[in-house]
């Protein structure tokens, strides 16, 4: 769907205010916000469409306007991994955008979404163009290397209460509760264990009163954040002691 200005929703300064948003276009200058703008089209998406599987071509970039996109990987035996979640802002599989190799993950939908679609030869000629936007794509796939390595750290050095802890902490809202914005199958693919494993691991936390789970099973209050920090550091002795 092509985007017109007459469209108050995406009118030339939503779209550039989009762009502007978003990490990975912030960087460029208005002109080549505006070139992009210019190419931009809009779709949207039903709950459980892909926006790309496993292997398609990275010729498109994506920038989600609403909506959530879950990017996994799937076992031959049906089992998810989550690697990510992204929300509004975020540019997912933007990655394979540098080597232009086949997508790496299956980026589907979570609820309906919508989403700007730009052309990958488009956006990368932009970013060759203008080194300080380069610069700043390296910094986010330095970033997206040490997340990776983490998370690779953490799976082999702490136990599942302690890498939910940590999760938690992470996502913590300033008024102490976290939005998990995930179903439990999904963030226990995301912490690599089965949904029963994390049913038991959320209920012995709140056994141990560090958490309060919500009535609606969506949201945690962080009730001991000093506890749950030394669980997450790996000090399995937080909740023997309690």
């Amino acid at each position: 769907m092509s985007f017109s200005s007459a469209d108050p929703t995406f009118s030339e300064e939503r779209l550039l205010s989009l762009l502007a948003s978003c990490p990975l276009f912030s960087p460029l200058p208005e002109q080549a916000l505006r070139q992009l703008a210019g190419v931009a089209r809009r779709r949207r998406y039903e709950a459980g469409e892909a926006l790309y599987r496993l292997g398609d071509p990275s010729d498109s970039v994506f920038l989600l306007c609403s909506g959530r996109v879950r990017a996994s990987i799937r076992s031959r035996d049906g089992r998810d991994l989550v690697l990510h979640v992204a929300v509004p802002g975020e540019a997912p599989g933007y990655i394979d955008l540098i080597d232009e190799s086949p997508r790496t993950v299956n980026a589907v939908t979570q609820g309906e979404v919508e989403v700007l679609v730009l052309p990958a030869r488009a956006v990368r000629a932009s970013l060759l163009e203008h080194p300080r936007a380069l610069m700043q794509l390296s910094a986010e796939l330095a970033g997206v290397v040490r997340q990776l390595a983490e998370a690779a750290s953490d799976l082999v050095f702490l136990d599942l209460p302690a890498r939910l802890a940590k999760l938690l902490l992470a996502r913590r809202a300033p008024d102490g509760r976290v939005e998990l914005g995930l179903t439990q199958s999904d963030l226990a693919a995301q912490l690599g264990v089965a949904r029963q494993s994390l049913n038991r691991t959320l209920g012995e936390l709140q056994r141990h009163g560090l958490i309060r789970i919500e009535h609606s099973g969506t949201s945690v209050e962080l009730v001991d954040r000093m506890a749950l920090r030394r669980l997450a550091m790996g000090d399995g002795g937080v909740l023997s002691q309690m």
